[in-house]
């Protein structure tokens, strides 16, 4: 394991800190934050191709948006770890905003990617700028053996969020014809999204307080860049679990992608923009009962958290498998639920076992270059799937892609083997 300093007693919340508030404090922001962007999600692909993207466009314009993510991922990390890691955040919102009124006046692939590119920037200054605040302070409150709570209770935010946002997203396309029937079919969307912002942005000013000074601020960039490369390489452990995340970004950029043009194939249509809603709706959903249900298996079958993710990667395989093979709207959603019920269950047991293997000066950066591993995977599934949907279609990619997820379903065993190794030396 890295050498990390370990939080393992439970301490008094100081006067006037505001960290016995952490977990109301953290499930408010995730839900505003991804309830923002889950307004968009069920139709983000019918948006871009209502501005003019063709569908072979649709991975070319996401890659380029991960691209910028990649670039600027690990950077804003250290800026976070550096300067701030709220100032950061804030920031983000900032540019999250701009990205919604960059794509109201968009058209075309040049201008409506530049918009998506805006948004990858928001993504790389938000990526565990706040989140690993906030770790910070509840394992200082609380302690380790309660973060797996933390995880699970943020993650149900996450997915409650987007459940609701997505919800809203398939509806308001509807009711913004009937209300500006010139403007763009989506523009609503957008509108609703920025006024969502401004409210997230005002409960972090006034809710989340400012960080006391870190001793590690004063260290030069590129030392603070080699610490946290050496975190990484120390710990075959960690260095394991990075490589599963890279594998799901990968797998799951072809879902990602082509959901939306697959149930618009089966309907024959993509007007009823409701149902697309209610289908994204379902999944948040389906993934908020499995993130909620992961901590109950852990703590009541003593079940190793690697073994679990081992099992559940390996489920979530077999469920693409059958999403391909669907030809009816109801087999679709049917199972398109069930693998994000599965996929759902992850998130707490990986996101527990991320950061109690992570340095907390540190958190900001590394937790800034898992997302980076996850965008680097994303980006290589849509440059491989966007030349393969022609010959294969979306189900042959969607083959691909589940055989992706089975193979590396074994790394979380050889991280748990690892781990082992660590304790015993």
């Amino acid at each position: 394991m890295p050498d990390t300093e370990p939080v393992c007693r439970k301490t008094p919340d100081p006067a006037g800190d505001g960290s016995g508030a952490i977990l109301p404090v953290a499930v408010a922001t995730r839900f505003l934050q991804w309830g923002s962007l889950g307004l968009i999600l069920p139709v983000s692909n019918l948006f871009r191709l209502s501005k003019g993207l063709s569908l072979g466009e649709l991975g070319f314009s996401a890659a380029f948006v991960s691209a910028v993510v990649i670039l600027l991922e690990v950077p804003t990390g250290i800026l976070a770890d550096r300067i701030g890691r709220r100032r950061v955040y804030l920031a983000s919102l900032a540019f999250f905003a701009l990205s919604c009124l960059t794509l109201l006046a968009s058209r075309g692939f040049l201008s409506v990617t530049v918009g998506f590119a805006l948004y990858g920037v928001s993504r790389a200054l938000s990526s565990g700028s706040l989140e690993a605040l906030l770790i910070d302070r509840y394992l200082e409150s609380e302690g380790e053996g309660r973060l797996h709570r933390l995880m699970a209770a943020t993650n149900a935010a996450d997915t409650a969020g987007l459940a609701l946002g997505s919800l809203a997203g398939g509806f308001v396309p509807m009711g913004w014809s009937i209300l500006a029937p010139g403007a763009g079919r989506y523009d609503g969307n957008l509108i609703a999204m920025l006024v969502l912002t401004a409210i997230l942005a005002a409960v972090v000013i006034l809710a989340v307080p400012e960080e006391p000074p870190r001793a590690g601020e004063r260290e030069k960039v590129g030392g603070f860049l080699a610490g946290s490369l050496r975190a990484i390489t120390g710990s075959r452990e960690l260095a394991l679990i990075l490589a599963t995340m890279i594998a799901w970004g990968f797998a799951f950029s072809a879902v990602e992608t082509y959901w939306q043009p697959r149930l618009a194939d089966i309907l024959g249509s993509s007007e009823s923009t409701w149902v697309f809603g209610a289908v994204s709706t379902g999944y948040f959903l389906a993934a908020l009962l499995g993130s909620l249900a992961s901590p109950l298996v852990l703590e009541r079958t003593r079940i190793s958290p690697y073994l679990l993710l081992f099992v559940l990667r390996l489920t979530t395989a077999g469920f693409i498998v059958l999403l391909a093979l669907q030809g009816s709207a109801t087999g679709f959603a049917v199972f398109y639920l069930a693998m994000f019920c599965w996929n759902g269950m992850v998130n707490p047991p990986e996101g527990t076992v991320l950061n109690l293997r992570i340095p907390a000066d540190r958190r900001a950066s590394l937790l800034s270059v898992a997302s980076l591993l996850v965008q680097l995977g994303g980006l290589a599934g849509a440059l491989a799937f966007g030349a393969l949907v022609g010959p294969l279609k979306i189900p042959g990619v969607w083959f691909a892609a589940a055989a992706v997820f089975a193979a590396s379903a074994p790394l979380y065993l050889a991280a748990h083997g690892a781990g082992k190794g660590t304790e015993r030396t």
